[in-house]
């Protein structure tokens, strides 16, 4: 249900059902305290709307068309800075407005596009209408537009490398993690176009990881958190599992990348005590220990929606380094009205 393309970091061409790939890219500026995360999706596969049509096809087959990942096109871009959300938006696109190529890294969502030159330097160009939360929910910013122009070049000369990162026994389908360029330099802008206009030049730190599925995230999964630390020598990356079948180990994975190449660390112990809260009531640790390779304290929360969080570590094991976060809770996507407020934040374009 997926092809194996020449480069790993190329499309997959996911076409089972429920199944999804995306190209997540994001950077820092420490001097601008300006941080970026972007991700072209095939398939969003936290999209409330995509999990009700795969669940109603489970249940029915013969009467409920299989949805598939070229349905449901996205691309996201959302711009921090000093800690808050300054812009950001999510923009849905029809089947046709997407185009992905199965032999090297390039992809087109609308208007939004992403591709590997010649030099290995990737080159992104993103355009949406920003968003905000009011009290009747998410509300586009008519006449405005957030865009972004950025060049993640690799620091590294190591090929992309391709992974398991949750099981089939705790998710029933098989999922991939492509570690295609971990430590990369970036520079580029950011335009907020309208009302408050505004050009914000970018150049520091990046990273880029690419992800496939033949089926949805979140069955089997009671919680997932990913994060990755920077350092002028070294990526240290990781993700941590926790299955809802008690019964099931919990799944962490752990990968740090120098000039000595990429290897996965075995991790014998995972400690975290999730006694934090957010305001949407998603738990959070206050201090995060992965064997004896990472350790994360000091957590600040900079996105808070009501399935994921997106934080801030101090990385203490790392020299004090800043480690980007995300936690997610899948199953909220599926309960009735929550996960119609979450449709409610992507707009179709």
């Amino acid at each position: 249900m997926f092809r194996r393309p020449p480069d790993p970091d190329a499309s997959h061409q996911v076409r089972s059902p429920g199944g999804y790939e995306w190209w997540y890219f994001d950077a820092e500026d420490a001097a601008s305290q300006v941080r970026i995360v972007a991700i072209f999706l095939d398939g969003f596969v936290f999209h409330p709307g995509y999990l009700r049509r795969y669940f109603r096809y489970l249940r029915r087959p013969r009467r409920h068309a299989p949805p598939i990942a070229s349905e449901y096109p996205c691309a996201y871009l959302c711009v921090y800075e000093r800690g808050r959300i300054l812009a950001q938006f999510m923009s849905q696109h029809s089947a046709g407005a997407f185009e992905a190529s199965a032999d090297s890294p390039r992809v087109r969502v609308g208007p939004n596009s992403m591709e590997r030159e010649a030099d290995g330097t990737y080159r992104l160009w993103l355009r949406g209408r920003p968003w905000r939360v009011t009290w009747r929910g998410p509300r586009r910013l008519d006449g405005q537009s957030l865009e972004a122009d950025l060049r993640f070049r690799p620091a590294l000369t190591h090929p992309p490398q391709d992974r398991t990162f949750l099981s089939a026994e705790m998710t029933g389908a098989e999922h991939r993690w492509i570690l295609a360029a971990p430590m990369c330099g970036v520079e580029g802008r950011i335009r907020l176009v309208g009302v408050a206009e505004r050009t914000i030049d970018v150049r520091g730190r990046g990273y880029h990881d690419h992800n496939f599925g033949t089926a949805p995230l979140g069955p089997g999964l009671r919680r997932w958190m990913w994060g990755r630390v920077l350092t002028d020598s070294q990526a240290t990356t990781f993700h941590f599992a926790e299955p809802s079948d008690r019964s099931l180990p919990a799944e962490p994975h752990l990968v740090q990348v120098d000039a000595l190449g990429m290897r996965e660390v075995g991790v014998d112990r995972v400690e975290a005590d999730f006694s934090l809260r957010s305001g949407s009531g998603l738990a959070y640790p206050r201090r995060v220990v992965i064997g004896d390779a990472l350790a994360l304290e000091r957590p600040r929360l900079i996105d808070s929606a009501p399935f994921y969080m997106r934080l801030i570590y101090d990385a203490s094991s790392h020299g004090g380094a800043e480690a980007l976060c995300e936690i997610a809770y899948p199953h909220r996507l599926l309960w009735p009205v929550l996960g119609r407020m979450i449709e409610m934040s992507i707009f179709q374009d």
